[in-house]
This record gives structure tokens, sequence and C-alpha cells, in this order.
């Protein structure tokens, strides 16, 4: 909560926290200010407590004040926070100045939980709730079917809350408030996780109808007629903290059950056109608009003049190259496929037109198309030759399977005219599943004989609105096809499977890897870029980051979706795609609009000069805390915040603005157990780095801090004191984000040094192929060209560093960059790798700093 003078209150006041007195943990409670304020914690007997400013390094302005709570002899107990004076800080009604304190027992042990369902063959339904799931005691995170094809992350205060018709697909909770029944440890989180099969899809929802209170599990066959189809919910629970660890071991759980052994799974190894710059024809060319021979000359010439500056590698042709008829798949506004060749009005062949790209484009090396996974929005046009040669089948389009939900059907076929609320009559004439294959593997034939290197299939979840378990089937059976036949023809990592928000691939045998072979392919993570919505921005971070914890669980890689440089907060949606690992970035802009800051930030060349993608090496998900932390609210309060971490190299934390309608700045605290939790197993034990000292690097503020991790971290509870220690304060205005790069220090004899990677790229520290120590400096090892930054504490007594780069002695840019109030000052050494002639046969550069 926060008063009229913006004090932000760490943990936030007026919730009620679950501490355990037999843990031997203490409480530490902060709060930050943009402006001096004296403010006390007062004890139910009357007593003060003072706190105390620290002098935590800050950006943008915040003062930082802490208090230590002891333990209290009696719980519950109520700590109420005001000014020293006696004024309140809080003028939003009673409560609202408190903390409450109740004492809950440690439970040692993690547990798992199953609840297995079976359809008889008589039957196409089923339901059943799941006894160990006490729906009074739970709070936590839904992921739900909000939109026809998009599933989002949305809060549930109470379990027993849990709407009867929105389908939900995994469940991260914790303890709520007012929990009733057993206590569990402050720290306990729960996964839960319906897991479909290719036979029989299940999802959670709340009772309906006259059901008892409870999470029901709802099951829809679709395969296996006449046969028992079994199908598990999974449950995780974790003592201590294990929100990521919690959803990971629900998934390997619902794997043994369905007979498959746990198993990590794999990126398809080798070069992939999601490694390099992307463009899309969308938003270039002109939404709905059609493509023809004429617009694409243009547009292709206009990249052609850029390519100096935005040298894309990775082309999609996107809607408007097919041929298709209007009106006739049971809708005036319908439009099907009739063929696989262009439309009449392209004037040329597809294959005229990938050679026309390739040709004009050289850095252009893959060309994609786009199309969806029934051909087209309404599938293939009746009375078309596709019709007769894969002998067509009508299937009826129905709401039931889907039910309840407060959006309409979109009617893809004229995306301006709005949605269509009735489903009668509608109908998708698609091969029935025995000739899928043949459709799949003919249609991808043809593109690839036009030079077509990967595809987008987009509208793959509307396949849930098929009729009955015989739409069921062809559903499943459309997706296998169309799989197996991409594989074949293209090759593995070749597709993006685009608005494909189902059963199968957020719970189902596709996401559990049984469908793609243990590969992980790539999803459109969220919906659309830059909707007309409110507060459309910082929600597209949201459901991308929540949608990743859990995605990247499964065999999935999160695509974040095409963006501008050029509008629509740039930077902002920028850095997301550079945190999202093995995923296409693919660029929006009219040509000769793009901010080239923007796009020189997410590429470099390496050493032959080939240009990539410069990006995190794992997809960044929520920071722990953060997972918790009212990021969306009004006024000033927490950022979002998001972990990325680069193994023995270091991490990078992401905060982004998301205050709701883009008013007001954040107030944030980053402290030790952040960094903990970020670096992950790196800092586990002792001895990682030298006397654990690390460096913090803010990329936008362009200035660096430091601090000293106590040796051998435990994992202790999230508010321990040891956790509970301030690094670095950061409020960030709107519409803006921040990178706080953390990278070790080395101690050289007096000097510490610390290598920040390319500090002119988001995902810098990715650059970094190796590092280490020697009698007298350090040495690093980079992959790719750019600015490479050193950030060097020395007194100025020391002798200067000399850099060398494969043997050659460089010249450096120095700049002091510190933002400590205690006097540490540091340097930052800057190299351009980019002026450096490489070593023939060398995939790295050598970087010497020698003292």
């Amino acid at each position: 909560m926060t008063s009229p003078a913006g004090i932000i209150f760490t943990p936030p006041l007026g919730t009620t926290l679950r501490v355990s007195r037999l843990s031997g943990a203490t409480l530490s409670l902060f709060a930050t200010s943009p402006k001096s304020v004296n403010l006390v914690a007062e004890f139910g007997d009357g007593t003060t407590i003072p706190l105390e400013q620290t002098d935590t390094p800050a950006v943008g302005g915040l003062l930082t004040y802490k208090v230590t709570i002891p333990k209290p002899n009696r719980v519950p107990a109520c700590i109420r926070l005001r000014h020293a004076d006696g004024k309140s800080i809080s003028d939003l009604g009673s409560g609202q100045d408190i903390l409450t304190l109740i004492d809950v027992p440690t439970i040692s042990s993690d547990r798992e939980f199953s609840t297995s369902i079976t359809l008889s063959a008589s039957e196409d339904t089923t339901s059943m709730v799941l006894d160990w799931l006490n729906d009074m005691a739970w709070q936590g995170w839904a992921w739900q079917r909000m939109r026809p094809t998009w599933i989002e992350a949305q809060f549930v205060t109470c379990l027993s809350t849990l709407a009867p018709d929105k389908l939900t697909h995994c469940l991260l909770l914790r303890p709520s408030d007012t929990k009733q029944g057993e206590q569990l440890a402050p720290e306990t989180v729960l996964a839960v996780f319906p897991a479909s099969s290719n036979d029989a899809f299940v999802t959670l929802t709340g009772p309906r109808d006259n059901e008892a209170p409870g999470v029901y599990a709802r099951v829809r066959r679709v395969g296996a007629v006449g046969k028992d189809i079994a199908v598990h919910v999974t449950g995780s629970l974790k003592a201590r903290k294990g929100e990521e660890t919690a959803i990971h071991d629900a998934v390997q759980l619902a794997r043994r059950l369905y007979g498959l052994t746990p198993t990590r799974f794999e990126v398809t190894a080798g070069k992939s056109p999601f490694d390099r710059l992307g463009f899309c024809t969308w938003s270039s060319i002109g939404e709905n608009v059609p493509l023809n021979k004429t617009n694409m000359t243009e547009l292709t010439q206009l990249l052609k003049k850029d390519a100096k500056y935005v040298p894309v590698g990775s082309f999609i042709i996107d809607d408007g190259w097919q041929d298709i008829r209007h009106g006739l798949n049971g809708h005036p506004n319908a439009r099907g496929l009739w063929s696989f060749d262009t439309w009449d009005g392209m004037g040329c062949s597809l294959a005229d037109l990938v050679a026309m790209i390739k040709t004009e484009l050289t850095s252009v090396k893959e060309v994609g198309v786009w199309m969806t996974l029934t051909g087209y929005w309404n599938s293939v046009a009746p009375g078309s030759p596709l019709e007769t040669k894969y002998g067509m089948v009508r299937y009826n389009i129905a709401r039931s399977n889907v039910p309840g939900q407060d959006w309409t059907l979109p009617d893809f076929d004229n995306q301006q005219s709005g949605t269509i609320n009735d489903a009668e009559g509608r109908y998708y004439l698609l091969p029935p599943p025995e000739r899928a294959a043949e459709f799949w593997s003919d249609y991808f034939g043809t593109c690839a004989a036009a030079g077509v290197d990967f595809v987008k299939v987009d509208n793959q979840a509307y396949g849930s609105f098929l009729e009955g378990v015989q739409g069921g089937q062809e559903f499943v059976a459309l997706w296998d096809a169309m799989f197996t036949a991409a594989n074949q023809t293209f090759g593995h990592h070749r597709v993006i499977h685009c608005m494909a928000h189902y059963e199968r691939i957020f719970s189902g045998d596709i996401g559990l890897g049984a469908a793609t072979n243990n590969q992980k392919i790539v999803i459109r993570n969220s919906d659309d870029f830059g909707l007309d919505r409110p507060d459309v921005h910082r929600d597209h971070i949201h459901y991308n980051l929540y949608n990743a914890l859990l995605l990247d669980q499964l065999s999935c890689i999160p695509d974040a979706d095409m963006f501008m440089t050029s509008a629509q907060w740039p930077q902002y949606h920028a850095v997301l795609r550079a945190f999202f690992s093995h995923g296409p970035v693919l660029l929006a802009d009219l040509p000769g609009t793009w901010d080239v800051e923007v796009v020189k930030k997410l590429i470099a060349p390496d050493t032959k000069g080939e240009c990539t993608v410069v990006r995190g090496i794992r997809t960044a998900r929520p920071l722990p805390r953060n997972i918790w932390e009212k990021t969306l609210d009004h006024g000033p309060g927490p950022s979002i915040k998001a972990a990325s971490p680069f193994g023995k190299h270091g991490a990078a934390i992401i905060l982004w603005n998301a205050r709701t309608g883009a008013r007001d700045n954040t107030a944030d605290i980053l402290f030790k157990g952040d960094i903990i939790d970020t670096l992950g197993e790196v800092v586990k034990g002792p001895g990682n780095v030298s006397n654990n000292e690390y460096a913090l690097w803010l990329s936008n503020a362009n200035r660096a801090a430091s601090f000293q991790m106590e040796q051998g971290i435990k994992e202790t509870l999230a508010l321990d004191t040891e956790r509970m220690n301030a690094v670095l304060s950061v409020s960030l205005p709107p519409a803006t984000m921040e990178i706080v790069t953390v990278a070790p220090l080395w101690r050289i004899g007096n000097m510490k040094i610390a290598v920040l990677g390319l500090v002119d790229k988001y995902a810098g520290l990715s650059a970094i192929k190796n590092t280490w120590t020697e009698e007298d400096g350090v040495v690093t090892e980079v992959r790719l060209a750019g600015e490479l930054g050193i950030l060097l504490h020395a007194s100025s007594t020391d002798s200067r560093p000399r850099v060398m780069v494969d043997g050659e002695l460089v010249s450096v840019i120095e700049r002091r960059v510190g933002l400590e109030s205690n006097g540490d000052d540091p340097s930052l050494l800057t190299v351009d790798l980019t002026e450096i002639n490489s070593v023939d046969g060398k995939d790295f550069y050598t970087v010497q700093v020698r003292f």
C-alpha cells in the first residue's frame, strides 16, 4: 500500500505474513520514498522501533529505510507503521497501515498428488472433484482460456472463486491469508497440472450448476472411440521456495503417469531461421491487405535500401498470398482455401516471389510463409479442387467444447466486422483423419518446391470448436499430420505454432513432449502485440512472462510476437524479445521508419561477419518473489521483474514499469535473495567467485554498484534477514524499463574486475564464451562483436590496465560510472570489437586485461 507521500513497503502493508517462529528467521521490513520520512513500527504493547535510512545505492532518487522486527512472543500479532509524530501513513481506511503476523509450523518435506480420471467406453465427457485440493486454502495464478485461441495467467484471490466457465490449464498456488484446516509453512507453493492426452482433454474449473464446492477436472473424449481412457491431474507441493520447481515436478509426474520417462526437453541443434533477425509483411504491407507483385517488390526495395542497418536474415510472407474464395463456408464473409497456389491478383507465382526476395535481399537466408491449421481462416472452400482431391468432410462448429465464455467467436473471415455470436450453421471443410497426412505433405511440398524454408501455422486452437468426438479426432489428426509433414519437408524447428493455446499444448501430449519426441517447438506465447486495448503494453509483458513460466517447463519455445522499433514503446518490447531464447525476433516496422539504435541492440556479427540475434541463453521468467507482487496496480509500486541467468558469467534482471495507465513511477528494492534466485545454482556453494563479490550494471542509467554475497548461500526463507538485505533501489518512469546486469567481480591484487559482456546490447552477457583469471589479470573469450564492457574497481594510485585483443594492444574508452554513496567510484572500460580484425579460424575474440 502507498501513502500520499508515495511510501512503498516491502512486504506490503495490509497483508498477513505467515512466519515460523521455529525456523530462527527474523523479519526485515523496508520502505522506499522519494522524500525523506521519519517512520516507526509500533507493536501491540506500545513500544516502537524506528525505521533507519540505509545507504542502499539508488536509481531514480529513492530513499530506502529498514527495520528488523523481533519475533513476537504471541501470535497473531499486529505491527502498525506510522510517522514518528503519530500521524497515520494511510488514508485508505482501517487496517491498511498494519502487518499481521501469524505463526505456522515448518513442513520439511515436499509432496506429490495425483488423480486419475477414467472415461468409460460409453462416456464422451465426465467430471471429478479433486479431493486433495482444498478450494478455501489457496490463492494464486490460474492459466485460463480468456480468448478463443489464447490462454492468459489470471490471479485468483481464493480458489473457491475459480470460475465454472473459464477452462484452467494450470494452477500455481500459495496458502491464502484466510486458510482453513492444515497449516502450511509460509514458503509453500503448489502447482496443479491437468495433463491431457491425444485421446482426452482435461481442464479445471469451479463447480457448475448444483455441484458441491471444490475444484473440478473436466474431461472430454477426442479419440479412442469405444474404449476406456484414463487421464491424470497432478500436483507438486514445495515446502520451500520452488515456484518453478513445483511446475516442473508436476509436469514430470504427469509424464511418469503416462508411462514416459522423466526428461529434459531439447532444442534441435544447428542453425535455425529464428537465430537471425526476422521481418514479417503483416504490418509493413498493411493488415488485411492482399499481397501482390507490386507491393511486395516495393517492400523488398525499401528493405534493400535499409539492409546495411537492418540486415534481415529471416523473412515471413504473412497472410494475403493464398488462393482463396469468399462466402462458401456457411457465412457471407467466409474465406476458404481454394488451392495451394497464389491468388489471381498476385501477379506472380510463389516461386517467383520467394526468388525475388532472396535475390534482392542478400542477407535473407530463409523465407517462410503463413497459413492456418485448417488451410485458411475458414478451412477449405466448398467446390474447390482440394475438396475432391482429398475427400474433404464437413465438421460442424459448436461452442459446447469451450462453454460459457464471456467472449464471442471471432469472425476470421472479416476481421474488421466484429464477431459472430451464433455458431449455428458454421462448419469447416477438412481432409478426414486418414487423408490429413497426404494433404499436409502435398501442401508443404508445394511450398518447398517454391523455395520456402519454414512456415507459420496460425489459428490452431480454433480446432477446439469442431463438434463432438469426431471433431476432436479430426483436430488431433490434423495437427499430428501437419507436424510430421513439416519435419519431413523443412526439417525440425521450422514451424511457428500460433494461436495455439489449448489443452494439448499447454497441458497435454504436445507440451509433455510425447507428440514432439521431446523436441521443443516454437509457440506464440501471447495474443498479438500492440492491440487497441487499455494497458496493452504492460499486459503484453505480463502475459508473456507468466506463460513462459509454464511453457518453458514444457516442450515449447515461447515466441513473444513481432514488434516495432519505431512506435509503441519500442525498447520496452525489444528487451523482452532479447531475453526470450531460441524464438524468433520479428520486426513489423514500415521500412525506413525503424529506430536503428534499437535494432543494433538486438543483433551482432560473429567473428566471420555473419549477423545473429543477441539474446538470453534461457527464456526469462518472473523473478520468484515478483510472482506474488502486485505489479499491475494503480499508483506507485513494484515493477514487473524478470530473471535471466547466464550461468557462471552472471545474470540479468529486467524491470518494466507496469503501473496502471502508465501514470506513476515504480518503486523497487532488489535484495540479495533476488540475486541468489536469478543466478541459480552458480551461487549455491562456496568458492565460486573470489570473495563472492558481484557487480551491478544498469544499462539505461549507465551506472554501476557492487555488493558481497555471503559464503555458502543457503536455501533460507524469503523473509530471512540474510536474503532480505537490500542491494539496490530502482524507480522507473512510466513506459520505461531497466536492465540490471549481475556479473562476478574478480580480484587481482588490489583491483577488482567484472566482465559485463557487450554493453551496447540488451542481452550482452550472451556474447561471453568463457572467462578466467590469471596472476596479472583476467582473460575472456567473446564470440560476438560489439562494445565489450569491463568494470574496474581500483584506487587512483593503482596502475592502469593494458587491454589486448588476440594478442594485440588496443585502445579503450574509460569513464567513471559509480552509483554508490560510500565513495566507491568504478570505471567502465569499453573496447569496440567491431573494429578488430578477427583471427582466421577462430570463433571468438580473446580479450586480456593485464596489470
